[in-house]
């Protein structure tokens, strides 16, 4: 481990952009000037959850990351807010700050977020990580079914959405597959419980998990897509994840043979017990990305 992966001393700047109309909080540390990393949040939660992760890449790297609207901080918008939605407003984000080069750290929501980002602008896209972000129907794990069947029939299933975004949903979604279930912070899960308490804000999240059906028709094309031009590519997973499978991280090995695949024991949110070795294989790859 560098000196610079050590020091988490890292100041965090916190600002509100205004983004096709919208307001996008954003997260960012490090040196403008150095090579940038986008962490792409996933739900239940934002860019809160990475706290701090940005502290010990933010020595090193340009870190920035958005809350997509509707979700932690943002505002939440008067237009439905679907995944195209999401990343078109991140795309424009990343360009308003002036970034023209950024690898992406995609989780959960974050895949299908950044690979439309990366298939819309393959230049401006220098690598790929993936922590439990994923393309691929074999990555989808048993307790993502019920949401199947919440797609087929929207009213019959309705207690399938209204439980997935419960408080007791959404603590199980973050100790989902950890070791110890109670590794989570207590105050970032409140956070998003609270969050998702407010009526608005929950009707985003409900619109996406809605929305989320459009993402498997695309895995075909997001994989060719990733064999076609062979990005850095880091999938690194908590292997214990019930909802994305360890099959999910391999597939990205299959799309890129030269596809980095890291699995790490530990569940959904890996960050939480996994910090050390999450950050560390991001600094070598970022350090390699970028050379």
């Amino acid at each position: 481990m560098t000196t610079a992966e050590k020091k988490t001393s890292t100041a965090v700047r916190h600002r509100t952009h205004t983004v096709h109309g919208v307001g996008v909080f954003v997260r960012e540390a490090g040196d403008p000037a150095a090579p940038a990393i986008v962490l792409l949040p996933g739900h239940p939660s934002s860019s809160h959850a990475y706290g701090r992760l940005i502290e010990r890449l933010g020595a090193a790297w340009h870190v920035v990351a958005p809350d997509y609207p509707g979700y932690g901080f943002s505002p939440v918008p008067d237009q439905p807010v679907t995944f195209d939605y999401l990343a078109e407003v991140t795309a424009a984000l990343l360009a308003q700050l002036g970034l023209d080069r950024y690898v992406l750290y995609m989780f959960d929501f974050g895949a299908p977020v950044g690979m439309r980002i990366a298939s819309a602008h393959p230049d401006r896209v220098a690598g790929l990580i993936s922590q439990n972000g994923n393309i691929a129907v074999e990555g989808l794990g048993a307790p993502l079914g019920p949401l199947a069947d919440w797609w087929a029939d929207r009213a019959a299933n309705r207690a399938t959405v209204d439980g997935f975004l419960s408080a007791e949903g959404t603590r199980a979604q973050w100790q989902a597959g950890l070791r110890d279930p109670d590794a989570a912070d207590p105050a970032v899960v409140a956070l998003d419980i609270a969050l998702l308490d407010q009526p608005d804000r929950r009707a985003v999240a409900e619109g996406l998990l809605w929305d989320y059906q459009t993402n498997p028709p695309r895995y075909a094309d997001w994989q060719a897509w990733l064999a076609a031009h062979r990005p850095p590519t880091l999938a690194i997973w908590g292997a214990r994840d019930p909802f994305f499978v360890p099959a999910g991280a391999e597939a990205y090995g299959k799309a890129n043979p030269d596809a980095e695949v890291i699995l790490l024991d530990t569940g959904h949110f890996a960050l939480v017990e996994e910090l050390d070795a999450v950050a560390t294989a991001i600094h070598a790859f970022l350090t390699r990305a970028y050379r």
